[in-house]
């Protein structure tokens, strides 16, 4: 397996724990300088993930379908195209991409506790994708 591939797996396992952490019930049990840090961290992990989401796409593409692509909305716009995900999953990676860009401008703490919302449901979204990339296409 690809060093991509393993590094997304790996990064992806972490990720889709710290995003079913349940903040609300830590925050009655812990400082909230702690609980902050900790939702800091599972955005950190998000970020990290996603890139090495979309950089093991590129792999797969490369290898399954002879795609180059080089920015990360042209490569999952090209493995969708290719048949390996359906489009609510391609919309909702688009998404994802679009939060994660987002969050390295945000100063405000409304629209970055709507991004952290979002982080269970790309959690999954990341599984359904490394799965499509362990299986012929759609």
């Amino acid at each position: 397996m690809d060093v991509r591939l393993q590094s997304f797996a790996d990064a992806l396992e972490s990720f889709t724990y710290l995003a079913s952490v349940d903040m609300v019930s830590l925050a009655q049990q812990l400082d909230s300088r702690l609980v902050d840090g900790l939702e800091n961290g599972k955005v950190q992990k998000f970020e990290y993930t996603l890139e090495l989401c979309w950089k093991a796409i590129k792999v797969a593409l490369k290898d399954q379908e002879g795609i180059d692509e080089a920015s990360p909305k042209k490569v999952v716009k090209a493995w969708y195209l290719a048949g390996h995900m359906p489009e609510d999953d391609y919309l909702l990676l688009m998404n994802a991409i679009d939060d994660r860009n987002k969050l390295s401008h945000i100063y405000d703490s409304d629209e970055f506790k709507v991004i952290v919302s979002r982080l269970p449901d790309y959690a999954k979204l990341l599984q359904r994708v490394a799965h499509s990339m362990s299986k012929p296409s759609i």
